[in-house]
């Protein structure tokens, strides 16, 4: 594994925040897996898709405000999300 792979696992060690997902450790041998926290409940997606009646306007708002807050966090620690859900 390259020095890449273990500073990435190191700032995910140090980047716990409360609206990003808990990195809980990393397993180098065979391959590299980095185990985070179970989320239950589902993702925001299924979230979304099933609220009823429709997400109302001013929540929509706190729900980006939240997770830019999130990805705000992770970038002050070198961290770029390629897969934000």
């Amino acid at each position: 594994m390259g020095s890449g792979a273990i500073g990435e696992v190191a700032l995910l060690s140090t980047s716990q925040q409360k609206n990003v997902v808990k990195f809980t450790r990393a397993s180098m041998e065979p391959m590299m897996v980095i185990i985070s926290e179970l989320l239950k409940g589902g993702t925001l997606k299924e979230y979304l898709a099933n609220m009823k009646p429709i997400l109302d306007g001013h929540i929509a708002i706190k729900f980006a405000l939240v997770v830019v807050r999130a990805m705000e966090r992770l970038h002050s620690h070198g961290i770029i999300h390629c897969h934000l859900r």
